[in-house]
């Protein structure tokens, strides 16, 4: 896990979270107890929003985890570099 992503946290049994704190987005996975590939459904949430950017399924809790951690860290980038295009 890259160092600058928290650990994934249970918030319910059905739901797990991390999050970027120097972007202040996150990421989340739901198990919908559904059959095989459409179990995981995890998104990436920015900061100050509650549409996803990015979101997807899979069938396994470890393959969601790596996709949405994944994710998260693309967002990141593509927010420091927004940010640095716009310094004097």
């Amino acid at each position: 896990m890259h160092p600058c992503i928290t650990e994934w946290r249970l918030l319910s049994p059905s739901t797990q979270l991390i999050f970027h704190p120097a972007s202040g987005a996150r990421a989340v996975i739901r198990d919908t107890c559904a059959d095989g590939a459409y179990r995981f459904h995890w998104s990436v949430i920015p900061s100050e929003e509650s549409l996803p950017i990015a979101a997807g399924r899979t069938g396994g809790l470890a393959r969601a985890r790596a996709i949405a951690e994944e994710a998260l860290r693309a967002y990141a980038a593509d927010l420091r570099h927004a940010h640095r295009g716009n310094l004097p």
